[in-house]
């Protein structure tokens, strides 16, 4: 997660300080992009914290 936040500044520091049009727009590509893959990691983590507190309550109950 930590790189993936590395990279998303680096995206947006391309987006404020761009020299030209073209490279601008590809970091906003690259900016989407990193959006995505963090979303994805972040409901991966939710999922396994759910699952480990499932495991969790069943174990208390026994």
């Amino acid at each position: 997660m930590r790189l993936l936040d590395r990279q998303l500044a680096d995206a947006l520091q391309r987006i404020r300080h761009g020299s030209s049009p073209d490279l601008i727009e590809k970091a906003k590509q690259d900016e989407r992009h990193l959006l995505t893959e963090l979303d994805r990691l972040m409901t991966r983590m939710r999922a396994i914290e759910g699952q480990l507190l499932q495991i969790q309550k069943s174990a208390t109950r026994h």
